[in-house]
């Protein structure tokens, strides 16, 4: 009998540890959505209605990026109905605001749902991600120069991720060795950008770059990833002569004609392995899949 408990026993723990085995060795999914409003006739307060209709319970993690609606913080409600779809106050999510979010000058409001400024950090399952807010006036140097330290921060004590991720909305990747114009798959090309106030030269590339070049250099995986696409280009994932990996991602449905379909990221994770894979999803398909 007592060699039976034993057994037993032994077979509940070795259970467990293959479960746990298993689940440690799942793979993660991350869904990345930028510019992903819905035009007329809704005056701009709500999404695509293909974003809308996506079950986002399937997805570990849903990261914004930026310009979610026309107006979006114009209105609270409006900031409501996005927290009802995407969950921006889960720290695991991310939000990145773009121009159109922050607009209405109602940032107060954005922290009010976010429960976050509109530049932060957060470290998960192997990932550091920063998220910027690149619309902060250039004048606002308390925050340009916070926002910009925090980066420097992140640099200075990174050991433990495998993969470093900034989340935006505007591109400021002028000049990233190997890379196309901004112009040519963006929508913007924020050419006048400066990452602090110490030095009103100080720009992505010779400000942002070489501080990502320093995670790199630690072996860790640099990926910056930005949501104001969609006109020019529905989805385009780049590296830098560096190693640097861009990717740029939107939606606009009334480009589908002269661009084609719109797409959407979405990235697979194995923590267990430190394994991070993407790949752009043509959203009909993927909204039909929810139907």
């Amino acid at each position: 009998m007592n060699r039976i408990k034993i057994n037993f026993s032994f077979f509940l723990l070795f259970s467990v540890f293959i479960v746990n085995s298993i689940k440690s060795q799942d793979t993660l999914h991350y869904i990345f959505l930028g510019h992903i409003q819905r035009y007329l006739p809704t005056a701009g307060t709500v999404v695509d209605l293909r974003i809308e209709g996506i079950d986002y319970s399937t997805f570990d993690r849903v990261w914004l990026g930026g310009d979610i609606a026309i107006e979006t913080s114009l209105r609270y409600k409006i900031l409501e109905y996005v927290d009802s779809l995407f969950d921006v106050s889960n720290p695991s999510n991310a939000w990145a605001f773009g121009n159109h979010d922050l607009r209405s000058f109602n940032e107060e409001w954005l922290y009010q749902i976010t429960g976050r400024k509109t530049y932060y950090t957060h470290f998960e399952n192997g990932i550091t991600t920063i998220v910027l807010n690149l619309a902060i006036a250039p004048d606002d140097c308390e925050k340009l120069n916070e926002q910009f330290e925090m980066i420097e921060n992140v640099v200075d004590t990174i050991s433990e991720s495998s993969h470093l991720i900034l989340l935006s909305h505007q591109n400021v990747w002028k000049d990233v060795p190997g890379l196309p114009s901004p112009g040519t798959y963006c929508h913007s090309n924020q050419k006048s950008w400066i990452a602090n106030c110490y030095d009103q030269s100080a720009s992505y590339i010779n400000a942002i770059y070489p501080l990502l070049l320093q995670v790199k250099d630690k072996g860790i995986n640099v990926i910056n990833i930005l949501g104001d696409a969609g006109a020019q280009s529905k989805g385009k994932s780049m590296v830098s002569d560096d190693g640097i990996f861009y990717i740029a991602s939107g939606i606009d449905a009334r480009t589908e004609e002269e661009v084609g379909p719109d797409k959407v990221l979405i990235l697979d994770h194995i923590p267990e392995t430190s394994e991070l894979n993407w790949q752009f999803h043509n959203l009909d398909s993927l909204f039909l899949t929810f139907q």
